[in-house]
């Protein structure tokens, strides 16, 4: 008979079997199972934070931080967990290349975790934690030793081993959210988490605050909506709508009202989650209202005149091509008002370049009376007749103004002449009254051209047209004011080629002494001798000599030119003064007094032959830099003149100021001698008061034996004029004189004796 044997024994013998090897494997698995997981978790945690300081870092340096080695190295070697195994920490760009590392190679096993570094929500690299597994494995073998030695303690072992694992993994949970909770307040951007079942905000962070104003107790526990967090509800529901689809959105244009009202611009992401095990919305937020704002900047800077305000001429161009459109469609007409200052340059010049601003301002002021700030709507003087306007500045003193919506040509004249009005009136400049007024020239969009550029080149030659006619009124385009202006284009491209192609010469008019009744003097007259033209008058040349520039090498040859022939005719024992003529270009060119000199040393004529002929205008424009330059010249030993003296807007007592010698009066007050008692009145005061200041006075344009005889008669001392006799070449003047003072044996003749010219 078999003794059955009893299976309690043979149950517990398995059970302890069973359990001793469930210790014996179980206790090294599960130790290593949970260190594995504590480290993987404070690994993960460590990576985090610290990819979330080193993105902040990078956001501050976006293109430089590669290369800030030392930083770096300092954020690697912060430690944030507490681990015995061996660790190296390393910052790699996204292709996987070290930037910055501390801490030796790692012995294998290896267990690395990266966390992601961005800028502008882009991966540009990974802050790694490496570290390696051999010394947990060695603690694993040395505790499966130990699970085979406590196997018969198995009670003991599973209520201990079980409760460390417990409390190593709780430990590592509660660091986890530390740091988690750290890189989520050391964000640079506003992160704000908000529960999906009932859209309520749970979390934000201190960017938040900073940026919206809201202390966290003020926004915890209530939507979005409720706090008016964004601007735009119907963004904020196609948001919600697109997260609930897609789980996440990126880069939304949204618009933020911070607490105190002010609207910020932001780009908003955001991206679905679980937090202790509710579905959440983990929302980050980039303030991108100063970049919006120099992006705004610049397309203004674009399109407007910094100093004016005003369309500049890339907008200019863009409305007259959008007025033009709705003009054909509509069959209105366009006019295009082209208006240019009268007397900007003599304001800059005298007053200086920050008064002249001051003037483009107010101008540009008094003709936005005829906009609102769109620029283009209707005149508030001319609402009833439908027309509005686009005010523009194209550069310098050019403006333009732009009028749509036109039936009828009258209203265009009517707009013009209130301009011109309105900018006639004077203008408070720094505590200086100005007068300047404007040349307008006006084409209409469709009969002077349907082509933009040809319809403002017609304005501006019909502006040219105005300026030619006497300034501060305007002028229509005409079919020949185009040929005016090639003509003026060629006569500027001849005028080029004339110095060069030596097509320029001087001719001299004599200059009578009325005490002696000798030829004491002469003056150099620039005549232009045109291969296409023939003889040019000064009248046609000089201006556009003055415009191009050209007036400064032509006016430098002339003065050359007349001191040799001075010379000249010095060494033939003709002693004469040679008077020559500056522009006003010249006077202010700052090299002037340079030539004056080097041509007197070079031709070899003294100084006290020569004469230089100034206007009285140019010498008000800016009465110090005047007196300055005529003081440098009079210190030379030159002779100064004031030529078309009384012309000018000038006091009389300004005379005194000035280094001068002679006084010209014009021949427009020389003509009324005998025939007007004003006229003839003037000409004694100009004679008085030049002999009370010790001044010279020489008449222009005498024209009569009567004019003559009342210059001797009042001690004027020199004349000049077609009765003396008209301007001639060198080789004529010479005749004339030899031919003047024939058989003279009296001394008075300014020959030398035996001397030939």
């Amino acid at each position: 008979m078999v003794k059955r044997q009893d299976p309690f024994p043979r149950t517990i013998g398995r059970v302890a079997t069973v359990i001793a090897v469930i210790v014996a494997l179980c206790l090294p698995a599960g130790f290593f199972g949970l260190s594995y997981q504590y480290q993987v978790g404070a690994m993960r945690a460590e990576a985090r934070y610290s990819a979330a300081q080193t993105t902040q870092y990078i956001v501050l340096n976006p293109e430089m931080w590669r290369f800030q080695v030392l930083r770096l190295n300092e954020m690697l070697g912060k430690d944030l967990t507490e681990t015995t195994l061996p660790e190296q920490r390393r910052i790699v760009d996204a292709s996987s290349q070290a930037v910055a590392a501390s801490g030796e190679k790692l012995a294998p096993p290896v267990l690395a975790i990266r966390a992601p570094l961005f800028d502008a929500g882009k991966t540009v690299g990974y802050f790694e934690v490496s570290r390696s597994l051999r010394p947990l494995l060695l603690e694993t073998g040395l505790v499966a030793l130990l699970g085979m030695a406590l196997a018969a303690a198995v009670f003991g072992v599973l209520k201990i081993l079980p409760l460390r694992a417990l409390n190593r993994a709780l430990d590592s949970l509660r660091q986890s959210e530390q740091l988690f909770s750290k890189a989520f307040h050391a964000s640079p951007d506003p992160v704000m988490i908000c529960r999906v079942r009932d859209g309520r905000i749970l979390n934000v962070n201190d960017s938040f605050v900073r940026l919206t104003g809201y202390a966290p107790s003020e926004v915890l526990g209530r939507t979005p909506s409720e706090v008016a967090l964004w601007a735009n509800e119907e963004n904020m529901a196609r948001a919600k709508e697109q997260l609930r689809s897609d789980r996440a959105v990126h880069n939304l244009d949204m618009t933020l009202v911070t607490k105190s009202g002010e609207h910020r611009d932001m780009l908003v992401s955001s991206e679905m989650a679980e937090i202790n095990d509710e579905d959440c919305v983990l929302t980050v937020a980039r303030d991108v209202t100063e970049q919006k704002r120099a992006e705004q900047r610049m397309a203004y800077l674009a399109n407007y005149d910094h100093l004016t305000g005003l369309p500049n001429r890339a907008l200019f161009h863009d409305r007259l091509a959008g007025a033009m459109q709705r003009a054909q469609r509509a069959e209105h007409l366009v006019g295009l008002l082209y208006l240019d200052l009268d007397r900007f340059k003599q304001v800059n010049d005298s007053l200086g370049h920050p008064i002249g601003d001051q003037l483009l301002k107010q101008v540009a002021e008094r003709l936005q009376r005829y906009v609102r700030l769109s620029d283009t709507v209707a005149l508030p003087s001319a609402r009833d007749e439908g027309v509005s306007t686009t005010v523009a500045r194209l550069g310098g003193d050019e403006f333009t103004i732009v009028l749509e919506d036109i039936k009828h040509i009258d209203e265009i004249t009517r707009i013009a002449q209130r301009i011109v009005l309105d900018l006639a009136e004077p203008f408070d400049l720094d505590g200086h009254q100005i007068f300047v007024g404007a040349s307008i020239g006006i084409a209409v969009y469709p009969f002077d051209d349907v082509d933009l550029d040809n319809l403002i080149r017609n304005a501006d030659a019909a502006m040219y047209r105005a300026k030619a006619l006497g300034r501060n009124n305007f002028q229509f385009y005409t079919d020949d004011l185009n040929a005016n202006a090639e003509q003026r284009l060629l006569l500027e491209t001849e005028l080029h080629q004339a110095l060069d192609r030596d097509q320029f010469e001087l001719v001299y008019q004599p200059k009578l002494n009325l005490r002696t009744d000798l030829i004491t003097g002469v003056e150099a007259l620039l005549r232009w001798n045109s291969p296409r033209n023939g003889l040019v008058s000064p009248a046609d040349f000089i201006p556009s000599l003055e415009e191009t520039g050209l007036i400064v090498p032509v006016g430098a040859w002339v003065l050359r030119t007349a001191c040799e022939q001075a010379a000249a005719w010095t060494r033939a024992g003709l002693d004469l003064t040679m008077a020559v003529n500056l522009s006003a270009r010249q006077f202010r060119d700052a090299g002037l007094t340079g030539v004056i000199q080097s041509t007197l040393v070079d031709t070899g004529l003294p100084a006290n032959q020569l004469e230089l002929e100034v206007t009285e205008s140019l010498l008000m424009e800016d009465s110090a830099g005047s007196q300055a330059t005529l003081t440098r010249i009079k210190q030379m030993g030159i002779h100064i003149s004031v030529d078309d003296f009384g012309t000018g807007y000038s006091s009389l007592a300004y005379l005194k100021r000035f280094p001068l010698d002679t006084l010209k009066i014009d021949r427009a007050f020389v003509k009324d001698i005998g025939v007007d008692a004003d006229g003839t009145a003037i000409v004694r005061a100009v004679l008085a008061l030049a002999h009370s200041l010790r001044l010279t006075v020489v008449a222009e344009g005498v024209e009569t034996i009567e004019q003559l005889r009342f210059l001797r008669e009042t001690q004027c001392e020199q004349a000049q004029g077609y009765f003396i006799s008209r301007p001639m070449d060198a080789a004529a003047f010479v005749a004339w004189m030899e031919a003047r003072y024939a058989g003279q044996t009296d001394g008075m003749t300014p020959f030398r004796a035996g001397s030939q010219a």
